[in-house]
């Protein structure tokens, strides 16, 4: 084995375990992409005894990827420090536009529009535009539980 196979099986490696549509939108260079939803520790062999360094937008998809990793007794797994959230809000520095809105902003404020627009058909009565609150509570509820936005995904 030359002494660059060697380095090669013991070099870190990036795992982003975004959604695919989310890692195409952005990620970091040499990362590869394992979507958290499609969890199989098979994909992870190739990278057994390497560090791995795991990454999403918040940090809250990898804690449940790194604890199935230990427990398949994978050693030298990790939680990168700098998610992809703050890599986005760099970016909107670096190019001048600091201070636009996220996904998140954009998909917090249409929640919060649709909501406003059911409170009004309240008012006036309107069992359809009552109707919103309760698709909306049905969707955060199901997103809650499979950790999953595709409406936000959708605003991407």
């Amino acid at each position: 084995m030359t002494a660059l196979a060697v380095r090669k099986n013991y070099d870190p490696v990036i795992i982003d375990v975004l959604e695919p549509a989310e890692f195409y939108d952005l990620h970091l260079y040499g990362a590869v992409n394992i979507p958290s939803t499609r969890y199989e520790i098979a994909d992870y062999e190739n990278y057994r005894g390497r560090p791995i360094y795991l990454v999403c937008n918040t940090g809250r998809r990898v804690k449940p990827v790194k604890a199935s990793l230990e427990a398949a007794g994978f050693t030298n797994v990790y939680i990168n420090e700098v998610q992809m959230q703050a890599y986005t809000e760099q970016q909107q520095k670096n190019v001048g536009v600091e201070g636009s809105w996220t996904v998140d902003r954009q998909f917090r404020l249409t929640l919060g529009i649709l909501l406003l627009i059911s409170i009004l058909g309240m008012f006036l009565s309107s069992i359809y535009l009552i109707a919103i609150a309760d698709i909306i509570a049905t969707g955060l509820f199901v997103t809650a539980i499979i950790d999953r936005c595709y409406f936000k995904m959708l605003i991407t």
